[in-house]
């Protein structure tokens, strides 16, 4: 079989274009899912998953399983839009739990615009209101949350909570230290045998505490405390935890200089793998069979 000039260049322009597509597609998948174990099909409603969202300077997490969600703070005011968009695109409209860590702005700033737009079913504080600004907006969120027939909860130490195949366990609530960092909420988020710990801003001498409570700690995934200052994730800490991975939500550039090289080189001590907002964008864990796929957005 023989081809003419004019069908050779027919050819090679075919294939040129094909080649040009087969890139741009590649190009977009790993914009979308970044450098990461692997790329799985996310089921986005009755999957299970949980996602740190990239609020910058702040906290928010996502949690998700069998149609089931849950927020473990909602980051600053400013960042609402992009909460709300991650929350749209994966078709969530109603959230059954919000949980707020403590009460600073980068971790309540987005709750009562997050109230106001999605139908919440319950809200979970810790048990002391500071005397600050923070206050209204967690109070005016949680009269209507209260309004729109949703509930409401104090934490409490040992509190066991359902949440599709996740239990989420109230490892420690804090009112004895004065510090509203050292107030944080510790919980833990366990599915078949994988573990999420989320520490809020917790600080060493909270974690003191905790570990005084003689419980298991180990985790798969750590939410490390306090953006990963100093003055959080002692040694002692993170010898207990001995997470796989560690995530460190702040925002580039910030003016606290977070993460500190102190706590990165105790991450690495541990030979954790270390995973930063500000690097990573959006970092999610996608569970299926015991087993979790990072996910990354850049």
């Amino acid at each position: 079989m023989t081809f003419s000039r004019t069908s050779v260049r027919k050819i090679i322009g075919a294939v040129s274009i094909l080649c040009a597509i087969i890139v741009s597609f590649s190009y977009y998948i790993l914009n979308i899912y970044g450098k990461n174990d692997n790329a799985p099909d996310i089921d986005y409603v009755n999957g299970s998953y949980v996602e740190f969202i990239d609020v910058g300077q702040g906290d928010c997490a996502l949690l998700a399983s069998k149609g089931k969600y849950c927020l473990i703070d909602t980051g600053n005011a400013d960042d609402f839009n992009k909460i709300k968009t991650e929350l749209k695109e994966k078709g969530i409209r109603n959230i059954d739990l919000i949980i707020i860590s403590h009460y600073h702005s980068d971790h309540t700033g987005s709750l009562q615009s997050i109230v106001d737009n999605f139908s919440v079913s319950n809200l979970m504080y810790p048990p002391q209101y500071p005397d600050t600004n923070v206050s209204n907006d967690v109070l005016y969120a949680k009269k209507e949350c209260i309004a729109e027939d949703g509930e409401f909860h104090f934490a409490k130490t040992g509190t066991n909570i359902k949440l599709g195949d996740f239990t989420l366990t109230v490892l420690l609530e804090n009112g004895t230290l004065s510090e509203e960092n050292n107030r944080s909420l510790y919980i833990m988020a366990k599915i078949g045998e994988r573990k999420f710990f989320f520490t809020g801003d917790g600080e060493i001498e909270e974690e003191n505490l905790l570990l005084k409570q003689d419980l298991i700690l180990s985790c798969d995934v750590l939410k490390v405390p306090h953006h990963g200052g100093r003055t959080s994730s002692s040694n002692k800490f993170l010898s207990e935890c001995k997470p796989k991975y560690s995530v460190i939500s702040c925002a580039e550039n910030n003016i606290y200089k977070h993460p500190h090289k102190e706590t990165i080189s105790r991450l690495k001590k541990i030979k954790s793998n270390i995973l930063i907002t500000k690097n990573k964008g959006d970092i999610l864990f996608a569970y299926n069979d015991n087993e979790l796929s990072l996910i990354t957005e850049k």
